[in-house]
């Protein structure tokens, strides 16, 4: 039996997706995105997962689609589209991360191409190796991002500079992407997971609840106009404040010791 193209493990609070492609730079088809999903939907229903880190085997990240899904495309019509399994998108696995309780963080080395490049921008955090390449490059072959590209891109690093990258299919080094806002931190490859760690170690040690609730009052800056997000934050600080963390914070604040959360 061959090795599944996606791996998942959970070690101390951290869920590991690991794509498993390395021969084809983890391209993605039908199948690695059905692994991707599966292996998000058990780190979720997990309690004792804290943070879900999402990796690439091998010299890259993910090179996008595979040869096959692009071959697909272009034998296909417009009622074609009817026909493809639904929920399997690149964007569809973005939303359910965008929607996750937990934090979702995307640790990128080698090539990050095209549906890679969309799936991180649905991320919480990424980080990066100097040796990553980013580039949403559907324009060289006369297509457009269809994974959220378009309407994620604009809203990390700005439009014009999102037009910039969609239009031209340029590459960005790590650096860049990490001046632009689409990278948290660059980090030398051998030092990659001691960096992206060192921020996980530190989520850990608060409120699961707080983290939750905080996402999704982040998200609802992409959802809602400011009057009413800023309702829509009050919601969930109000949630927090009564929950049982939110207690436990507050009464270890004021007695000078360190809180003890329980997700409650």
């Amino acid at each position: 039996m061959s090795e599944s193209k996606v791996l998942c493990e959970h070690k101390d609070g951290v869920y590991w997706i690991t794509l498993n492609r390395p021969e084809k730079l983890n391209a993605m088809d039908l199948e690695m995105r059905r692994g991707i999903l599966q292996c998000l939907q058990e780190a979720e229903s997990r309690e004792d997962v804290r943070v879900v880190i999402i990796r690439g085997a091998g010299k890259a990240f993910s090179a996008g689609a595979d040869a096959s899904h692009l071959k697909m495309l272009a034998e296909m019509t417009l009622s074609d589209f009817e026909r493809l399994p639904k929920g399997l998108g690149v964007s569809d696995i973005g939303m359910y991360i965008r929607n996750m309780s937990k934090p979702v963080i995307a640790v990128v080395h080698g090539y990050c191409v095209g549906g890679g490049m969309e799936l991180i921008q649905f991320c919480d955090m990424v980080f990066a190796s100097t040796d990553a390449v980013f580039f949403q490059g559907e324009i060289n072959l006369g297509i457009i991002p269809g994974g959220g590209g378009t309407q994620l891109l604009p809203r990390i690093i700005g439009d014009k500079k999102a037009r910039e990258l969609i239009y031209t299919g340029r590459r960005l080094t790590a650096e860049e992407a990490k001046r632009l806002g689409l990278v948290n931190e660059v980090c030398p490859p051998e030092e990659l997971e001691k960096c992206v760690m060192a921020v996980v170690e530190d989520i850990k040690q608060k409120s699961p609840l707080a983290i939750a609730l905080a996402k999704r009052a982040i998200n609802a800056v992409y959802e809602m106009p400011l009057s009413k997000g800023l309702e829509y934050e009050q919601l969930m600080f109000q949630r927090a404040l009564v929950s049982d963390d939110g207690k436990e914070g507050l009464r270890a604040f004021l007695e000078k010791r360190k809180p003890v959360f329980k997700g409650r």
